[in-house]
């Protein structure tokens, strides 16, 4: 298994050590401002995240870079980003540790996912008529404001909420508005595949 594969396995390997950090102890507290706690284990969640998100702009490179793109890192290495993503979203509905509209999360959530899910579906579709799908700008600039929607969250979501500025909230909300724009964009460009079926 070549250098990018194996990060591709580690970020993968890190999604349970991301999960564990949501169950550290609540004691474990930064500061505390207008009575709000800012705890270490988002802090710690955060930062597992990063790393992980930094995993996936390596290997990418590298595997360009080096001529080491393989078939089993075309398939893991967008599973393994999913996978991520996901995980990071289901933890924030269960914790609520943005600073407002935590009741949108599994809205937010079931979008994000249900997208992915869809266009993984319209690639098969496609792959089975001879036909690639190759990614495009808007789904890359998805993934990256995700990301960032994700870490400000885990990072200052209590924050914002002590000082009643919801900057993580307003992040989600455009990253999410982006995930509903590419899945559509994706489906308007393969509606010749649907008049196939």
């Amino acid at each position: 298994m070549n250098l990018p594969n194996k990060l591709t396995m580690l970020r993968i390997l890190m999604i349970p050590l991301f999960i564990v950090c949501f169950y550290l102890p609540k004691s474990w507290v930064a500061f505390t401002y207008n009575g709000i706690d800012s705890q270490i284990r988002y802090t710690i969640a955060a930062i597992v995240f990063l790393l992980a998100y930094v995993t996936d702009t390596i290997d990418g490179r590298l595997a360009r870079k080096k001529g080491l793109v393989t078939d089993f890192g075309k398939l893991m290495d967008p599973t393994a980003d999913k996978l991520l993503t996901s995980a990071a979203l289901i933890m924030l509905c269960k914790f609520e540790v943005m600073s407002m509209g935590n009741f949108l999360m599994p809205v937010f959530t079931f979008i994000v996912i249900g997208r992915e899910v869809f266009v993984s579906g319209i690639r098969q579709l496609a792959a089975s008529k001879g036909k690639v799908i190759a990614a495009k700008n808007i789904g890359k600039v998805k993934t990256t404001l995700q990301f960032i929607a994700i870490f400000v969250t885990l990072l200052g979501g209590m924050f914002f909420k002590s000082v009643d500025v919801p900057i993580d909230f307003i992040l989600m909300c455009v990253a999410v508005a982006l995930t509903i724009w590419s899945g559509i964009d994706y489906t308007v460009e393969s509606r010749d595949l649907f008049k196939q079926c």
